[in-house]
């Protein structure tokens, strides 16, 4: 039986300036669909990182130093990247350090599930503090929404596309995607 067709992703986490970033920050290897493979690497001294035998095929890298670091515009976050076999695909990581208000919260949308990041549950409970700012952004192939709570609806997503709502109303706020029913739900809880 022939081993199975795999190669790395080798990358360099620098500044916008170019400069590495050594053994700063977390990089989380996600499917096409969102979820998590459940492979987290660090940056060496030099700012470099491999993700090792990945069977080829298309990934996301998500670059994660919550408050000291951001993935600014025009870069794309998460970086998507197509692994091929027998090869390493180069990934450049560039970031701006830094001090960041910790009042904004991330969920992604995948493909059938909504997850807090870096590491919530699928489809689970995510619980914020009065006045945080929640960011809902998909990472997933397909359209997906975010309808239920105070907010009511927030559209058709397209893929890479975001919604914002400040967390105004205290309580437990059910929400679900009009698209993918019954799975994908969760709930956000606001604490007073």
């Amino acid at each position: 039986v022939p081993a199975p067709a795999t190669g790395d992703i080798a990358g360099v986490v620098t500044s916008v300036q170019g400069v590495p970033q050594g053994g700063f920050g977390t990089l989380i290897l996600m499917y096409p669909t969102g979820q998590h493979v459940g492979m987290t690497v660090s940056p060496d001294a030099q700012g470099r990182f491999r993700f090792a035998g990945l069977p080829a095929g298309d990934y996301q890298v998500r670059f994660q130093a919550a408050g000291e670091a951001i993935v600014p515009e025009p870069y794309q976050h998460p970086f998507k990247v197509t692994v091929a076999a027998g090869r390493a695909t180069p990934l450049a990581v560039r970031i701006l350090r830094g001090s960041f208000p910790q009042n904004q919260v991330e969920i992604y949308c995948g493909d059938d599930f909504y997850q807090r990041q870096p590491d919530g549950p699928e489809n689970g409970e995510t619980v914020v503090p009065l006045g945080t700012v929640v960011c809902w952004y998909n990472v997933g192939r397909k359209v997906h929404t975010v309808t239920g709570g105070p907010w009511n609806d927030s559209g058709d997503l397209q893929r890479t596309q975001s919604y914002i709502w400040v967390a105004t109303v205290p309580g437990v706020h059910a929400y679900r995607c009009v698209h993918h029913q019954p799975g994908m739900r969760a709930t956000l809880r606001v604490l007073g």
